[in-house]
């Protein structure tokens, strides 16, 4: 009977012969690069998904497309912990907080974010791919002896329809009911398409997809923003700690030098008799407990320290421990306070805010869901053109596969309760309402982060004058009650009591001017800023 010819197996061969997937070591030795600032990545436009357009945006095509989509899958190189922290003299809020931004691990988690969401967007894009199919088979040992083949290229368009092009061949003797299979004996080219008349025409599964993957990678941005706020909020809030850890080992340092100098002071009084030998005892318990002092606020300044390095890093990423004091300066110095609550401050958060948006976009992501559940509740009603032509020899005198071939289809199928349907509907719709009433909380919790904030900061900055002023008092009555000591008409036993007083209203300044540094800290993350920089702010030396 009929024998096989090498086209069959040449065509088999071509489709074994496809290259897979292959890896490049070149990839996976590639570095991680360093996190930028966040930048706003392009808005996707309602319209493309709630309009009656049907054209998504244009997929990746080219080459150097696909390229840098496969560039955001690389694998993340994992740094081991380090055995030793790095030693570093000083820093600014400035160097802390551009640290943060770059380096702080919580902040590149969320920017890893962006790999992933481009990842889903070439995920989406990849139901639209060109699909190339084939098949082989062969009868070679039967009463009818024969063998067929067909190689053809398909493809979902972004307009809910499909469309084909192949070849196909059949050869040998066929049973009388499987005569279509056969072809003249250069094979048969077909083409076609098939068309959406109803569900699908607007949106598919396949354009919801890539909508949603795209607003996905806008709603990322909200979430590493997110990041970013509270990450420089903490590290402020590490680097106030770390500078009022410092003043207080200066001041701890200082009253102790006071008990220190006096001692000289006290001998040349006791050998001239002025003063009593128990003052020179009473001077020593004095100045050991100031040195009791001076260890406790130099263990909390190194606390401090280590506290802080988790946000000062590296250009390498490693945290950064910082050995010497830091600077009095712009500890000192704080803004001009505006008392009283402005009411554009909370509409300012609101818009700033990344919250609100990100809960914007998940209710876009949801309405995009609603449209095409509500697509799959009408009928699926398809119609297509199918075009054929037979070459070669023919197959039989009849010449019955010669002709050019033209085939319209109409097809039909809808569930007739679309229960499935409606009960995704049903299940979207809550979403979306459960959304919304985040969003409201979400916008009264922002306006009651401003309000908490500013009262704080007005509390603060009034805390701040009034310790000041007592410290100023404080170092009155101790100078005058050092002279009185001096010239032998006071006790120092009185004297300590005024330099204790002088210490404990330095250091309750020093605490009132870290509680204004942290509820600055946190009225600008309340109002959506990255920084503790807020607008029209100008610094007034209070010290």
């Amino acid at each position: 009977m009929y024998q096989t010819k090498p086209a069959a197996a040449l065509l088999l061969a071509i489709l074994l012969g496809l290259p897979g997937c292959q890896s490049s070591g070149s990839r996976l030795a590639s570095k991680s690069p360093r996190v930028d600032k966040p930048t706003p990545a392009p808005a996707v436009e309602p319209a493309a998904y709630e309009a009656e357009a049907t054209q998504p945006k244009p997929l990746p095509a080219t080459d150097a497309e696909m390229a840098v989509a496969d560039g955001l899958l690389q694998p993340v190189e994992v740094v081991p912990p380090p055995e030793e922290l790095v030693s570093f003299d000083t820093t600014t809020l400035e160097e802390v907080v551009r640290s943060v931004i770059e380096y702080f691990p919580v902040i590149q988690q969320a920017a890893a974010g962006r790999g992933i969401a481009s990842g889903q967007v070439l995920e989406a894009s990849g139901a639209f791919d060109h699909k190339l199919e084939g098949f082989y088979e062969s009868q070679p040992l039967d009463f009818y002896e024969n063998h067929r083949g067909s190689l053809g290229i398909k493809r979902d368009t972004t307009w809910g329809g499909q469309t084909f092009a192949g070849y196909r061949i059949g050869r040998g003797v066929y049973e009388p009911w499987y005569l279509e299979r056969e072809t003249n004996k250069g094979g048969e080219f077909k083409a076609g398409f098939m068309a959406p008349l109803v569900r699908d025409r607007v949106i598919d599964a396949n354009r919801a997809e890539l909508w949603q993957a795209q607003v996905e990678r806008t709603r990322i941005e909200a979430l590493i923003q997110m990041a970013v706020i509270g990450a420089t909020r903490d590290g402020s809030v590490a680097y106030w700690e770390w500078v009022a850890a410092g003043e207080k080992l200066r001041i701890a340092q200082d009253v102790l030098d006071l008990g220190i100098e006096r001692r000289d002071f006290l001998e040349k009084q006791i050998t001239a008799g002025e003063k009593k030998k128990i003052d020179r005892v009473d001077n020593r318990r004095i100045i050991v407990s100031r040195e009791a002092k001076v260890v406790d606020a130099e263990r909390k300044l190194r606390q401090a320290a280590a506290k802080l390095s988790l946000y000062l890093r590296g250009t390498d990423g490693r945290p950064l421990l910082i050995t010497g004091l830091p600077s009095p300066d712009p500890f000192n110095t704080i803004g001009a306070a505006t008392f009283g609550l402005d009411e554009s401050d909370i509409a300012l958060a609101q818009t700033n805010r990344p919250e609100p948006r990100e809960l914007d976009l998940v209710n876009q992501q949801l309405r995009i869901a609603l449209r095409q559940a509500c697509n799959e509740t009408w009928p699926d009603v398809d119609a297509g053109l199918l075009v054929g032509q037979d070459v070669g020899e023919p197959t039989s005198s009849k010449r019955d596969k010669s002709e050019f071939e033209l085939e319209a289809r109409l097809t039909l199928s809808v569930p007739l309760e679309r229960r499935k349907a409606f009960g995704k509907v049903r299940q979207i719709r809550g979403k979306i309402a459960q959304v919304r009433a985040k969003q409201r909380l979400t916008l009264d919790k922002i306006a009651i982060d401003v309000r908490v904030a500013k009262a704080a900061l007005e509390a603060a900055a009034r805390r701040v004058e009034q310790t000041t002023e007592a410290v100023e008092l404080a170092e009155q009555m101790k100078t005058a009650e050092r002279r009185l000591f001096e010239a032998g008409q006071s006790e120092l036993f009185n004297l300590n009591i005024r330099e204790k007083q002088a210490a404990e209203a330095a250091a309750e300044r020093v605490d009132a001017l870290r509680d204004y540094h942290v509820a600055l800290a946190d009225y600008a993350a309340a109002l959506g800023f990255e920084t503790n920089s807020l607008p029209g702010e100008a610094g007034d030396d209070a010290g």
